[in-house]
């Protein structure tokens, strides 16, 4: 009697392992597993001027989505009007309306907004680093396993498709011709200095790092609010 080499779908998917637990990255501030299953939940910081802090008065607590009686997951800073949102207006007044960068100065950056695009694609590419996306996402979030991991891959495959010249190939010119001989219109795409993102809760990597990431390719000086 000869036994078939081939193993069916229904059988490989039988003896997979399933995966236990994620592998937290080195650089992560948190453990998904925690979250919303710790008495103590993680404490988000705000990040102005290269620096993380959480001296706000107030805060926000985000319960678990999908469990009432579980933990919350996290806290975020609710920064009011006045002393403590100041930091953050300096911050977009030091910016000039030519931005950190345009088609005529600091033409550098758009190369290292490349370089950067390309490595965060290839980091959130790997399957430990999308696990770990992925978890945190579902913990915050209520989505299926599907619907975490899709927003990691459209997060990923955007970092990626601005990867090496893509950033400045955004930034091109444009030429039109005139109406009379010797006229000639030449335009350049133009940042707008200090800008403002407001995301929706829904999609806490997605959008915020389109929006996030098309702002500081074009030299403005965004600041992010999740709605």
């Amino acid at each position: 009697m000869m036994h078939s080499r081939h193993l069916t779908a229904t059988t490989l998917r039988a003896i997979r392992p399933t995966r236990l637990l994620s592998t937290v990255p080195s650089w992560a501030t948190l453990d998904p597993a925690s979250l919303g299953s710790s008495p103590q939940p993680h404490a988000v910081c705000n990040l102005v001027n290269g620096r993380w802090n959480s001296d706000t008065e107030k805060s926000i607590t985000i319960p678990n989505p999908l469990d009432k009686n579980a933990p919350d997951v996290c806290t975020l800073p609710d920064t009011q009007v006045g002393e403590e949102l100041q930091p953050f207006i300096d911050s977009m007044r030091a910016v000039p309306k030519s931005g950190v960068h345009n088609p005529l100065k600091n033409v550098h950056r758009y190369l290292e907004l490349g370089e950067i695009s390309r490595k965060a694609g290839h980091a959130l590419s790997t399957p430990d680093i999308a696990d770990f996306f992925a978890d945190t996402i579902q913990k915050t979030v209520p989505k299926s396993r599907a619907q975490a991991m899709g927003e990691v891959k459209v997060t990923a495959d955007f970092l990626n498709n601005f990867g090496g010249d893509n950033v400045r190939f955004l930034a091109r010119s444009f030429g039109v011709p005139g109406d009379h001989y010797g006229q000639f219109s030449h335009g350049h795409r133009w940042p707008y200095g200090p800008v403002a993102i407001v995301a929706p809760f829904n999609f806490p990597l997605e959008i915020p790092v389109l929006q996030l990431m098309g702002a500081l390719f074009m030299g403005n000086r965004p600041v992010l609010k999740p709605a």
